[in-house]
């Protein structure tokens, strides 16, 4: 996402990179590169529809951020993605009544904490985030930023599910955060 957002900023908004802005982009990109191949990229056309999906998000978040830039509604942080929310839920979640058959009742107390947890935290408060960063910030900017997403998921799942982290891991994480540093100072 960073990638795309970053070459259709530079048309849609004016925000030409600069090299500081490039080289944090690859430093992000080569963090992320390594702790994510640590087993090999391999694809297989059992995964060409999530890759094509993938892409997808990224691009069509991309598109978001940027237009969201050149067209900023007229609202506060908090209220401008209570409606994005409310509104991009609804469809997510007929097509969930329709498609899944869950049953709630089986849900353990832990489940329904980290069901609220999921919704909050991952939907309302990252979101307000993410539109208070992109008020205040360019869009290629805003967007290197996100790289951070990554690291704090890799660094949870190792507290949280007692997953393995390296010395190579954790050196692949610093260098992601300097990149995503390297691009607020640019």
């Amino acid at each position: 996402m960073p990638v795309w957002a970053s070459i259709m900023a530079w048309p849609i908004l004016g925000e030409r990179p600069n090299l500081l802005r490039v080289i944090s982009l690859v430093m992000a990109f080569a963090g992320l590169a390594a702790i994510m191949g640590d087993n090999g990229f391999a694809a297989s056309s059992a995964k060409m529809p999530g890759i094509v999906m993938a892409l997808g998000g990224a691009v069509g978040f991309a598109v978001g951020t940027v237009l969201a830039k050149k067209l900023p509604l007229a609202l506060p942080p908090l209220s401008a993605a209570a409606w994005q929310i409310g509104i991009g839920c609804l469809p997510v979640a007929i097509v969930g009544l329709l498609v899944e058959k869950s049953d709630v009742a089986a849900l353990s107390h832990l489940g329904w904490i980290l069901l609220v947890y999921a919704t909050v935290i991952q939907f309302c408060v990252a979101y307000v985030s993410w539109f208070a960063a992109l008020a205040r910030l360019p869009a290629s900017v805003a967007a290197i930023g996100t790289m951070a997403v990554p690291v704090i998921g890799v660094v949870t799942s190792a507290v949280a599910l007692h997953e393995p982290l390296g010395i190579g891991q954790i050196a692949a994480l610093i260098f992601t955060l300097a990149g995503v540093v390297l691009a607020t100072r640019s």
